[in-house]
């Protein structure tokens, strides 16, 4: 690589770090040739070309006329400062938790009150606190990149002007409030899914509403939706799926018989349960 390469490329790397490091802010040129220490006019113009560039690339997203900020999905521990590093969080039912590196490094423990609204499995940024001796790397949450998932699983707690609504997931520290009007009509025996729809900064819990209810808890048919909606499968099938379906006749044509051996006339024992959906422990 010749030396004006390289330059250019140490001047992107310089931009972007300068964005990674300030994850809620948007920032002109000017802005970043300060920070950069740089006020000369063809200094401030390359940088000016270079944030040009990175937003025609959709690097950095110009949130208003002349103001950028860095796309999250560009944040790595290349452009990173060394106490800093980005992972995914292994949340615990205590509410510390631990981050995962993405370079592989050592796990980060996180206290209770360093998590910053993070949830399980999400993307974050951590900064990394100076090492004590004997201990496991520390750290604090301060940027969530991305949400693992913004929708649960579980049940309601009501009360006269709101309701809580708490998760089944072991992994899932905090319950989240529904204001009344977005109880939607679901009880205390019912499970729910419900979508957390903002975390205030100081608030100690999320907010949310109930935008399914599944059945009566305990229920086979209801404790099989839970489990599909907490692995984001769809809960119904298509429009398209579901006309189709209607077209198959109920009765079996006879053409169909008599391909096949009938045993409808034959005892056949199953210790399968009367709800099951099929048929498969049996004896004839």
């Amino acid at each position: 690589m010749d030396k004006p390469v390289k330059q250019q490329t140490a001047i992107i790397n310089s931009i972007l770090k300068v964005f990674a490091i300030n994850p809620f802010e948007t920032l002109n040129y000017k802005q970043v040739a300060s920070l950069l220490g740089t006020n000369d006019r063809a200094s401030m113009q390359m940088i000016l070309n270079n944030i040009l560039q990175l937003a025609e690339d959709l690097i950095l997203i110009e949130e208003k006329k002349g103001k950028y900020r860095l796309d999250a999905r560009y944040i790595n521990d290349q452009i990173l400062p060394s106490n800093y590093i980005i992972g995914t969080v292994d949340m615990k039912q205590t509410s510390k938790a631990y981050v995962i590196p993405d370079n592989g490094s050592e796990d980060i423990f996180i206290s209770a009150n360093n998590t910053n609204h993070a949830l399980n499995k999400d993307k974050v940024k951590v900064y990394l606190f100076p090492r004590r001796k004997g201990r496991k790397p520390e750290g604090q949450v301060t940027e969530i990149i991305s949400r693992s998932q913004t929708t649960f699983v579980g049940s309601v707690q009501i009360h006269a002007k709101y309701a809580f609504f708490i998760s089944d997931s072991t992994s899932m520290p905090v319950d989240i409030f529904i204001p009344k009007e977005d109880i939607n009509g679901a009880v205390e025996d019912d499970k729910v899914l419900v979508e957390m729809t903002e975390w205030p900064e100081r608030a100690n819990n999320p907010f949310g509403k109930v935008v399914q209810i599944l059945g009566k808890r305990g229920e086979n048919n209801t404790e099989m939706l839970s489990i599909l909606a907490e692995y984001g499968f769809p809960l119904s099938f298509p429009d398209a799926v579901e006309r189709e379906a209607d077209k198959i006749p109920l009765e079996i044509p006879k053409e169909e018989i008599k391909r096949r051996r009938d045993f409808r006339k034959t005892t056949t024992i199953t210790i399968d349960p009367a709800d099951a959906k099929d048929y498969d422990d049996a004896i004839s």
